[in-house]
């Protein structure tokens, strides 16, 4: 059984896999890949989680700003209500959802 998992990481989606530029789905199967509010959705927690990113700054090439994924955590579930959701419409038990993003943004005050 193929298996989608949602995670975070700079620069992509938390459907894995996906393109980085565009937030394109890539997971291989074909009714979720085309689904264009997946895609949407995809793109914009690319644009949030993004945020947190901070380039030259606190003394490190790369920092990870903790308080703007604390501000951004509220808009992040929200997305990712809609897409388990919108995966869970899709799914004919042809796949299972491994949610790590959601688990990865409870754990933030």
């Amino acid at each position: 059984m193929q298996k989608i998992k949602l995670m975070f990481e700079f620069g992509h989606g938390p459907i894995w896999n996906s393109d980085p530029f565009t937030g394109k789905l890539m997971t291989g199967i074909e009714i979720v890949d085309s689904d264009s509010d997946l895609e949407m959705w995809n793109r914009k927690c690319i644009d949030l989680y993004d945020e947190c990113y901070e380039f030259d700054s606190h003394d490190k090439g790369c920092y990870f700003n903790e308080e703007t994924l604390a501000k951004n955590k509220k808009k992040l579930l929200c997305i990712l209500e809609q897409i388990n959701s919108r995966l869970e419409e899709l799914n004919n038990n042809n796949f299972i959802i491994e949610d790590q993003a959601t688990d990865e943004l409870n754990k933030v005050d």
